[in-house]
């Protein structure tokens, strides 16, 4: 784990690069993805991460850039870096080209399907007759910060960006509710581990305590005014069939 120690009016991002670069030599570790706000949208940054063919999941800083529609439609993509189609429909993604490094939009048609939807339909429109519509493409080279290979519109984004809340959230019950990491005191990288250790564990049964009194409570209320609100939280929550087969210790089906 790398440790970031700054002053607080300076970037965060201006010292991922040398954490990286520890996380690689000391411990030979190369991410997938990595995640980070607004902070770390710095050129130099995304260079670094790309170079040790990784993906950058960072929030893009609009840096005093005008948003407003007129500005955006000039630009030619809204705040998310996806494409207008000439209607003035934002387009949809439609893959990732890895070897020119380009991320693929097409309008689909959007004003057959959802014509209240098309700001400024064309009657005579010359994309209709293609089988995806409008189609355009948005690079990394032209756009290194906005353009990312996994687009910022799509569910997928969403889900891997959401990753961070997750460690801040546990991160912040260590530090806060539990008090193990405010101010430990650590000597060497085993006793780390041993208290990172501790700290996932301690997270654990706090949350599997509130989960069981949660239930708890809930069961109480329910006997006792047979209220159908409360039968609703009782309801087993959906679990993922990948989760299952690991709890269960079956294979998935080839």
């Amino acid at each position: 784990m790398g440790c970031i120690s700054s002053p607080a009016d300076e970037l965060d991002g201006s010292y991922l690069i040398a954490e990286r670069e520890k996380l690689i030599e000391q411990h030979g570790f190369l991410s997938y993805f990595d995640i980070g706000d607004c902070g770390f949208d710095i050129k130099k940054v995304f260079n670094d991460i790309r170079s040790t063919f990784s993906i950058p999941v960072i929030d893009y800083n609009e840096r005093n850039e005008k948003t407003d529609i007129k500005s955006l439609r000039k630009r030619g993509s809204d705040k998310k870096g996806t494409p207008f189609a000439p209607c003035g429909v934002l387009c949809k993604s439609n893959g990732y080209d890895k070897e020119k490094k380009r991320v693929s939009f097409v309008c689909r048609k959007e004003c057959l399907t959802s014509p209240l939807t098309v700001p400024n339909p064309i009657e005579a429109c010359r994309y209709l007759g293609t089988e995806c519509g409008y189609s355009t493409h948005m690079s990394i080279k032209a756009h290194p910060r906005l353009i990312s290979g996994i687009p910022r519109c799509s569910d997928r984004w969403k889900k891997i960006r959401n990753f961070r809340s997750a460690s801040e959230r546990s991160n912040g019950t260590c530090k806060s509710d539990l008090d193990i990491l405010e101010s430990p005191r650590i000597y060497g990288l085993t006793m780390a581990s041993i208290e990172a250790s501790m700290a996932c564990i301690t997270t654990l049964l706090k949350r599997v305590m509130s989960f069981v009194i949660g239930v708890t409570l809930n069961l109480m209320k329910y006997l006792k005014t047979w209220d159908k609100s409360y039968k609703k939280k009782l309801e087993a929550p959906m679990v993922p069939t990948f989760i299952l087969s690991l709890i269960q210790r079956k294979r998935s089906p080839p």
